[in-house]
């Protein structure tokens, strides 16, 4: 086997390999290069060998799986878009900014809504308000695709919903009767008008959801509702309720999980 020595110069870059006992023909700079072109053709080389087990997995190429699923994406925006603007836009406003029926493009709501929420919402409607059930109208895909328009409103991130704890049922429906009503109505059935919504940035003058609606209950989950007895609704009249968050009122997180299993306790036994 053929010894090398390598000269290395005070940079600390390699100058020359050579045969001990010979002089090299070319000096430092050409051998430098040399080096390099042996470098960058073994690189290439490589590259080469492996580009096609990394672009070709399944028999597609990465750029055409990429070009599919961003494709795909886009076609459910897009359908989202004209479902929503047909069977939504004329209660949640355009853009979802709010109508007889509630806004959905705040981020206070988009942060904790997930697509699931949103599909069940659909699915199962608000009897007490004037949302009827879509399941005869749009099939599974066509909700998720209005779900996903939706939710393409939201730049801040997602928040990680509370565990809910074992609230009192009765502390629960006197904090209920004390602060809710108001706007959420007697039993929770809807404010001024029952069913009645609100556009963003309204003060007073239109009523507060029906939280006791069938239709709601089905489709929340119970850290969904005590996420928004916590942070409230930015740009509605729903304030947050945590303490330390300087609310109109400040509860006790057990004192929202009781008004959580008050709620929870209006859902209608199927």
């Amino acid at each position: 086997m053929t010894e090398f020595e390598t000269r290395i110069q005070p940079s600390g870059s390699v100058s020359a390999m050579v045969e001990p006992g010979t002089r090299s023909s070319n000096r430092g700079p050409t051998n430098v290069r040399t080096l390099r072109g042996h470098f960058v053709f073994a690189s290439l080389t490589l590259l080469l060998s492996i580009c096609p087990a990394v672009m070709a997995q399944n028999g597609t190429p990465v750029s055409q799986r990429a070009f599919d699923r961003d494709s795909g994406w886009n076609s459910s925006y897009s359908e989202g878009r004209t479902l929503f603007e047909e069977h939504c836009s004329g209660c949640h406003g355009e853009h979802g900014r709010g109508g007889l029926g509630l806004p959905l493009n705040l981020q206070s709501f988009l942060t904790i809504a997930d697509t699931g929420y949103l599909v069940r919402s659909m699915r199962n409607g608000r009897p007490l308000r004037e949302m009827p059930s879509f399941e005869k109208d749009l099939t599974p895909a066509q909700m998720r695709a209005i779900a996903l328009y939706i939710k393409s409103w939201q730049y801040q991130p997602s928040m990680r919903l509370p565990l809910v704890g074992n609230g009192d049922l009765d502390e629960g429906k006197a904090l209920f009767s004390g602060l809710c009503v108001g706007c959420h109505g007697i039993g929770g059935k809807g404010g001024l008008v029952a069913g009645g919504g609100h556009v963003i940035g309204a003060v007073s003058g239109i009523g507060g959801p029906a939280l006791a609606d069938p239709g709601f209950l089905k489709s929340a989950t119970d850290r969904y509702i005590k996420a928004t007895l916590m942070f409230g609704r930015v740009g509605t009249p729903m304030g947050a309720y945590l303490k330390g968050r300087q609310g109109f009122v400040e509860l006790r997180e057990s004192e929202i999980d009781s008004i959580v299993a008050y709620l929870r306790s209006l859902q209608p036994k199927d």
